[in-house]
């Protein structure tokens, strides 16, 4: 959509990102979740959940019968291997949050927005993708709510063209579960002035 590309670079280096006739007007990375334990969005809700049932489960142990002592010792390794689990599965998802928000870096220009991350390609080698999506006058910006700061709505492709580097590519944990079923929303994540860049990037769609 909006001829979004994507390529890729074996090393950073912003003469071969900007062009020469473009102007960089802003630069900015996620301000949240690139620490282990800022949970954001979706994935802060699976932390909740599987709390929640580790603790039903456990309150249902006064209950489960002592006959023997062979029950209640079942239900305590059967219980005590959920629970690590349940442990090792949210672990799971604050690394892959963490991985993904701590390798991006964004780029606003005056005649498109980059979005740049850093994974490693099928051969295991560090690469740089970069995902370029050209102003457009007729895409609705949308500033989308989040805590604790808002994502900004840039782009959209279809889901089988997401960058896919080994780590997820530009999705991870928090983001919606339904998102990628359709299309993929390409969004700057967590910015502080995300409606004051919206504001640019319309300003410089209507310029060019």
């Amino acid at each position: 959509m909006r001829n979004i590309t994507i390529s890729s670079l074996e090393r950073f280096d912003l003469a071969d990102i900007v062009y020469n006739d473009e102007r960089i007007l802003w630069t900015g990375a996620p301000e949240y979740g690139k620490l282990f334990l800022q949970s954001v969005g979706d994935e802060r809700r699976l932390h909740i959940f599987l709390f929640i049932g580790a603790v039903l489960m456990w309150s249902s142990l006064p209950f489960i019968g002592t006959e023997g002592g062979l029950d209640r010792e079942v239900a305590l390794w059967v219980f005590g291997a959920i629970t690590i689990a349940f442990f090792g599965f949210s672990i799971f998802l604050a690394s892959q949050r963490q991985f993904v928000l701590r390798n991006l870096a964004y780029f606003v220009t005056d005649k498109r927005v980059i979005i740049c991350r850093r994974g490693r390609n099928w051969r295991f080698g560090t690469r740089l993708y970069v995902i370029s999506c050209p102003h457009s006058k007729t895409f609705p910006y949308e500033v989308i709510s989040s805590l604790p700061y808002p994502k900004l709505q840039v782009g959209t492709f279809l889901s089988q063209d997401q960058v896919q580097p080994f780590g997820l590519g530009l999705s991870h944990p928090g983001h919606p579960f339904l998102w990628g079923r359709i299309n993929y929303p390409v969004t700057l994540d967590y910015i502080s002035d995300a409606s004051a860049l919206r504001d640019t990037i319309q300003l410089c769609a209507h310029a060019n």
